[in-house]
């Protein structure tokens, strides 16, 4: 059961200064830390003594997965951290990624093809939190369990992050602790801009205007390179609805911009999404994005950083990284960023958008958990898991911020997923001595976000419990690549012929037993909330 405490911590949090990053698969943007909770479910001893134990006597190797693509200097930077890890638990680390083009269908095989690992990233809703746990795939972490092996983590993590990643009355991930926007933005080819007009880009009528000037007049660079599936975030937060978290793909939403509207709205009955249709449809005829998306492989920052992209869309903070990025090769580019929803209050995402799961067939599993308490608290290994090597990748400025090297890139700030672990307590904030005209602007765009914070809606801590519908859920999923995401990149003849077949196709798959699965439980969320 849901702590009564969490609401409280919920509304604490969400008064306190917060820190930038979207989404959906996103890397942070930090601020001055929060306190964390005074309360907990019982108190954590002082010391998980870990050190010099019967229980690290022998060495073992544990495997993790991360998401997205391994850096320059990934391997080079985790020799560094096994070396601290190995002298304080006896173990080392075995990192592999799944990129961001293939995690969707190869995350799930993982557990099915019974691959012996320990460790792998998840977050709610589009990191396989709900799925995997209703597969059984994650173990589920007592607290008892979490303060005998990682009782570090114990105290930092607040009361409310653990009730969000409750499912079933268990818990199955560590969440992340850093106060995320889940709001997108854009890193934007500034001289384009300047070629077309644009001094500055705020709205996103303003931003698809200057797409079809960019899309006519321009031969190799597209608006927004090989995308796949148009612009239907960017939509939602235009009309002020967020996805439920636990949402295949996203089927189901709420109106997260009226916190006294709990109801749910089923995508393909929404009135807003076959004007949504049309509008993609128009934007993938202009050229916006490329013929051949739907096979692209690309990373969201590929075609940005190779100049075959004007624009990339993520979290604020990875636009920075990538616009700074892009910058350094191209100084001519005048790479800036750009709110597309200026004048919407921005929600901040739950603590269990990135996080870190046990797999539950670990032979290793309370090594595991010594792990991430070292990843998550230890200062020399957060640094390094988070920065790179000091004084080859950044320089330390203090105990609390960091200066780039001209090797930043080598390794990547708040990079190679390690988002997982994130714990603003100990954080590094960036310090730019001469700043530049993007940075400028991100700082511009963090404090007007921070400054238009839109209150708690109901609906806001809600996790799918998809247990009673995985037969349904796995028909909907092998559905997506042939009738979804086309219709989402405007990528069809006939938009009433295509959303008619995607219907009839996902009610064939069992979409309306999910549908009522979710009514009942967010119906139970909210009346347990009262």
């Amino acid at each position: 059961m849901k702590r009564a405490l969490s609401l409280l911590v919920a509304l604490a949090m969400f008064a306190m200064t917060l820190s930038a990053c979207a989404g959906n698969q996103s890397s942070p943007t930090t601020q001055p830390a929060a306190p964390a909770a005074t309360e907990k479910p019982e108190s954590a001893p002082a010391d998980s003594g870990n050190s010099g134990n019967s229980e690290t006597a022998d060495p073992v190797v544990l495997k993790m997965y991360l998401l997205g693509e391994k850096s320059k200097d990934f391997d080079a930077v985790y020799d560094k951290i096994n070396e601290i890890m190995k002298a304080k638990i006896n173990a080392t680390v075995e990192a592999s990624f799944l990129s961001w083009a293939e995690h969707d269908t190869k995350y799930s095989l993982l557990f099915s093809g019974n691959e012996d690992f320990d460790l792998i990233f998840t977050a709610a809703t589009w990191g396989h939190y709900e799925t995997t746990v209703a597969l059984g795939g994650f173990y589920p972490l007592s607290f008892d369990f979490i303060k005998q092996y990682a009782p570090d983590i114990y105290e930092v993590v607040p009361p409310v992050a653990w009730d969000q990643a409750e499912i079933g009355g268990s818990i199955y991930m560590v969440p992340q602790y850093n106060n995320e926007f889940t709001n997108d933005a854009y890193a934007v080819r500034g001289d384009l801009m300047e070629k077309y007009g644009y001094s500055t880009i705020s709205g996103f009528d303003q931003l698809t205007e200057f797409f079809s000037k960019l899309a006519a007049g321009e031969s190799g660079v597209s608006p927004r390179g090989n995308i796949q599936g148009g612009m239907i975030y960017e939509y939602f937060q235009k009309e002020g609805y967020s996805t439920l978290p636990g949402t295949p793909k996203e089927f189901f939403l709420y109106k997260s911009m009226d916190v006294s509207d709990t109801s749910i709205n089923y995508l393909l009955e929404w009135d807003k999404f076959e004007e949504y249709c049309y509008l993609m449809k128009d934007f993938y005829e202009q050229g916006f994005w490329s013929k051949d998306s739907l096979a692209s492989m690309d990373q969201r920052q590929d075609g940005l950083l190779r100049g075959t992209s004007a624009t990339m869309a993520w979290n604020l903070g990875s636009c920075k990284t990538y616009a700074t990025e892009a910058n350094l090769a191209h100084p001519d580019w005048n790479v800036t960023l750009v709110d597309i929803i200026p004048d919407i209050p921005k929600q901040v995402s739950s603590y269990i958008n990135n996080g870190m799961a046990i797999n539950a067939n670990s032979k290793n599993k309370e090594r595991a958990m010594m792990a991430l308490n070292l990843f998550y608290t230890d200062k020399e290994i957060h640094d390094l898991a988070f920065y790179g090597i000091e004084g080859v990748h950044w320089k330390a400025i203090g105990d609390d911020a960091y200066s780039t090297t001209d090797r930043t890139g080598d390794y990547g700030i708040s990079a190679n997923c390690n988002w997982a672990w994130n714990n603003m307590n100990i954080n590094r904030d960036e310090y730019i001595e001469n700043p530049t005209p993007a940075d400028i602007k991100f700082q511009e765009i963090l404090d007007s976000w921070n400054g238009n914070i839109r209150g708690e809606h109901p609906l806001d801590g809600f996790s799918f419990d998809k247990a009673s519908v995985t037969n349904e859920l796995a028909l909907i999923d092998s559905l997506v690549a042939q009738y979804y995401t086309p219709l989402l990149s405007g990528m069809v003849d006939d938009v009433p012929k295509a959303i008619a077949e995607l219907k009839k196709q996902v009610e064939n798959a069992g979409i309306q037993k999910v549908h009522d699965e979710f009514k009942a439980q967010v119906a139970a969320h909210i009346a347990a909330q009262s």
